[in-house]
């Protein structure tokens, strides 16, 4: 197993002499057996052990497993947006321990809410959350017209460069 992101298979076998090795991308949060692990290729004994701690997914093509190496960056930019929406709402006069609490529980209940209702697609679930007019509509519209998510497509692009 190798949880080397920048030397890829083809270099692992040659530096090991090993010709069965399985590259896996375990984040922080299987101590909790929560997100995502990545393997590839395929490896029954390496995916059963890691069905225990998170949601397991095989990718086939190691070139395809470096976009989820690059997406794996947003940890700390995710734990950023919560600390700025928890410091907004101290800035309101709202307790810092409630201010906390209450931006952890919503994205939290953001991402659940989303598994739960994994039949639709995210694109469906953006426009359900929304009413025409509403504050959800109002968020989203102006952060896409200061850029906000082609922003966040292009730092996505300049880490994926990395591998």
């Amino acid at each position: 197993m190798s949880f080397i992101s920048t030397i890829n298979l083809k270099k692992l076998k040659e530096y090991t002499k090993n010709k069965n090795i399985t590259r896996v991308i375990p984040l922080p949060f299987i101590g909790i057996r929560k997100g995502p692990v990545i393997i590839c290729p395929n490896d029954k004994a390496v995916k059963k052990f890691f069905d225990k701690l998170g949601k397991t997914i095989v990718i086939k093509n190691e070139k395809i497993s470096k976009n989820f190496w690059t997406t794996s960056s947003f940890m700390a930019p995710y734990y950023h947006m919560l600390l700025v929406t928890s410091n907004w709402l101290v800035s309101k006069g709202v307790n810092r321990r409630n201010a906390e609490d209450y931006s952890r529980e919503l994205f939290l209940a953001l991402s659940e809410d989303s598994k739960f209702k994994n039949k639709l697609s995210l694109k469906q679930l953006v426009s359900e959350s929304q009413t025409p007019g509403g504050i959800n509509a109002q968020a989203l519209r102006e952060l896409k017209k200061k850029k906000f998510y082609k922003i966040q497509q292009k730092v996505l692009n300049s880490i994926f460069k990395r591998f």
